[in-house]
Protein backbone atom coordinates (compact mmCIF):
# COMPACT_ATOMS: atom_id res chain seq x y z
CA UNK A 1 0.00 0.00 0.00
CA UNK A 2 1.23 3.27 -0.94
CA UNK A 3 0.38 6.44 0.82
CA UNK A 4 -1.82 8.70 -1.17
CA UNK A 5 -1.97 12.38 -0.63
CA UNK A 6 -5.26 14.15 -0.59
CA UNK A 7 -5.67 16.57 -3.40
CA UNK A 8 -8.70 18.71 -3.68
CA UNK A 9 -10.62 18.23 -6.81
CA UNK A 10 -10.26 21.16 -9.13
CA UNK A 11 -13.48 20.24 -10.86
CA UNK A 12 -15.52 21.34 -7.88
CA UNK A 13 -16.22 24.97 -7.57
CA UNK A 14 -16.39 26.48 -4.12
CA UNK A 15 -19.81 27.63 -3.20
CA UNK A 16 -20.26 31.24 -3.65
CA UNK A 17 -21.66 33.06 -0.73
CA UNK A 18 -23.06 35.69 -2.89
CA UNK A 19 -26.56 34.40 -2.32
CA UNK A 20 -28.24 36.89 -0.14
CA UNK A 21 -31.36 36.26 1.79
CA UNK A 22 -34.09 38.62 0.96
CA UNK A 23 -34.19 41.27 3.65
CA UNK A 24 -37.31 41.12 5.67
CA UNK A 25 -38.46 44.54 6.61
CA UNK A 26 -41.03 45.07 9.28
CA UNK A 27 -44.27 46.17 7.95
CA UNK A 28 -45.63 49.31 9.59
CA UNK A 29 -48.31 47.38 11.49
CA UNK A 30 -45.65 45.07 12.94
CA UNK A 31 -43.61 48.05 14.14
CA UNK A 32 -46.63 49.34 16.03
CA UNK A 33 -47.18 45.94 17.61
CA UNK A 34 -43.56 45.83 18.75
CA UNK A 35 -43.80 49.34 20.21
CA UNK A 36 -47.11 48.49 21.89
CA UNK A 37 -45.64 45.36 23.50
CA UNK A 38 -42.54 47.25 24.66
CA UNK A 39 -44.72 50.02 26.09
CA UNK A 40 -46.88 47.51 27.98
CA UNK A 41 -43.82 45.71 29.36
CA UNK A 42 -42.25 49.00 30.45
CA UNK A 43 -45.46 50.16 32.09
CA UNK A 44 -45.90 46.85 33.90
CA UNK A 45 -42.28 47.07 35.06
CA UNK A 46 -42.95 50.53 36.47
CA UNK A 47 -46.05 49.18 38.25
CA UNK A 48 -44.00 46.36 39.78
CA UNK A 49 -41.31 48.74 41.04
CA UNK A 50 -43.88 51.15 42.51
CA UNK A 51 -45.75 48.25 44.15
CA UNK A 52 -42.57 46.90 45.74
CA UNK A 53 -41.67 50.36 47.02
CA UNK A 54 -45.16 50.81 48.50
CA UNK A 55 -44.98 47.44 50.24
CA UNK A 56 -41.52 48.28 51.59
CA UNK A 57 -42.85 51.55 53.04
CA UNK A 58 -45.98 49.95 54.51
CA UNK A 59 -44.30 46.92 56.10
CA UNK A 60 -42.87 48.76 59.18
CA UNK A 61 -46.24 50.46 59.72
CA UNK A 62 -48.00 47.09 59.57
CA UNK A 63 -45.57 45.57 62.08
CA UNK A 64 -46.14 48.49 64.47
CA UNK A 65 -49.90 48.10 64.16
CA UNK A 66 -49.60 44.34 64.76
CA UNK A 67 -47.61 44.96 67.97
CA UNK A 68 -50.23 47.46 69.18
CA UNK A 69 -53.00 44.98 68.36
CA UNK A 70 -51.27 42.23 70.38
CA UNK A 71 -50.91 44.60 73.35
CA UNK A 72 -54.57 45.61 73.17
CA UNK A 73 -55.64 41.95 72.95
CA UNK A 74 -53.69 41.17 76.13
CA UNK A 75 -55.35 44.11 77.89
CA UNK A 76 -58.77 42.93 76.72
CA UNK A 77 -58.10 39.44 78.11
CA UNK A 78 -57.05 40.89 81.47
CA UNK A 79 -60.11 43.15 81.56
CA UNK A 80 -62.42 40.26 80.68
CA UNK A 81 -61.00 38.22 83.57
CA UNK A 82 -61.52 41.18 85.93
CA UNK A 83 -65.10 41.71 84.68
CA UNK A 84 -65.83 38.02 85.20
CA UNK A 85 -64.56 38.23 88.79
CA UNK A 86 -66.56 41.42 89.49
CA UNK A 87 -69.74 39.88 88.06
CA UNK A 88 -69.40 36.81 90.24
CA UNK A 89 -68.87 39.06 93.29
CA UNK A 90 -71.86 41.17 92.28
CA UNK A 91 -74.16 38.16 91.89
CA UNK A 92 -72.89 36.74 95.18
CA UNK A 93 -73.65 40.05 96.94
CA UNK A 94 -77.30 39.96 95.90
CA UNK A 95 -77.84 36.27 96.51
CA UNK A 96 -80.31 35.97 99.43
CA UNK A 97 -78.96 32.61 100.53
CA UNK A 98 -75.50 34.06 101.08
CA UNK A 99 -76.44 37.43 102.59
CA UNK A 100 -75.71 36.31 106.18
CA UNK A 101 -72.31 34.95 105.19
CA UNK A 102 -71.41 38.17 103.37
CA UNK A 103 -72.46 40.30 106.37
CA UNK A 104 -70.20 38.21 108.60
CA UNK A 105 -67.29 38.67 106.20
CA UNK A 106 -67.74 42.43 106.00
CA UNK A 107 -68.39 43.21 109.67
CA UNK A 108 -66.35 42.44 112.74
CA UNK A 109 -69.46 41.19 114.54
CA UNK A 110 -70.35 37.51 114.61
CA UNK A 111 -73.55 35.60 114.93
CA UNK A 112 -74.43 35.22 118.61
CA UNK A 113 -75.16 31.55 118.18
CA UNK A 114 -71.79 30.93 116.65
CA UNK A 115 -69.25 29.45 119.01
CA UNK A 116 -65.71 30.60 119.00
CA UNK A 117 -63.04 27.99 118.69
CA UNK A 118 -59.70 28.79 120.20
CA UNK A 119 -56.79 26.56 119.40
CA UNK A 120 -54.15 26.12 122.09
CA UNK A 121 -50.86 24.39 122.23
CA UNK A 122 -50.91 21.11 124.16
CA UNK A 123 -48.98 21.21 127.39
CA UNK A 124 -45.78 19.23 127.48
CA UNK A 125 -45.80 16.31 130.01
Amino acid sequence: MTAQTFKPSSARRPRSRSRKRPEQKFQPEHKWLVWEILFKLGLNGIFVVVSIMAIARLLPHQQTQQAKLNEIQMQVEETEARVKQLRSDFHRSFDPSQSRKIMEELSPRHDPQQRKIILTEPKAP
